[in-house]
């Protein structure tokens, strides 16, 4: 199963307003991912795993892990916009899962 982080400075509040829309999203395209909340330094740490990150602070990129701005869902100015991107990433995961 898919690991979907959703990180903000604290990994509390915020994390868990985003995170609750990223649920309702999957779950109205049909999408089964587990959606964790977790802060900058959970994905630091060596044994942190996830397919992709939802993000409402600035990351480095060195990650190595697909980030999307979760700012539009945060502000509701267009959340669209990272459900497309959410939606980009998993199916471009799917697609490397396939082949």
């Amino acid at each position: 199963m898919l690991t979907i982080a959703i990180v903000c400075g604290a990994g509390i509040a915020t994390s868990a307003l985003v995170a609750e829309q990223v649920r309702d999203h999957l779950t109205s395209r049909g999408r089964d991912a587990h959606v964790v909340q977790a802060t900058v330094m959970d994905l630091l740490s060596a044994d942190f795993q996830a397919d992709l990150v939802v993000s409402t602070v600035g990351l480095p990129p060195a990650l190595g892990i697909p980030q999307i701005s979760g700012m539009p869902l945060l502000l509701g100015t267009n959340p669209q916009v990272t459900y497309d991107d959410i939606d980009r990433v998993l199916a471009r995961i799917d697609g490397d899962t396939t082949a």
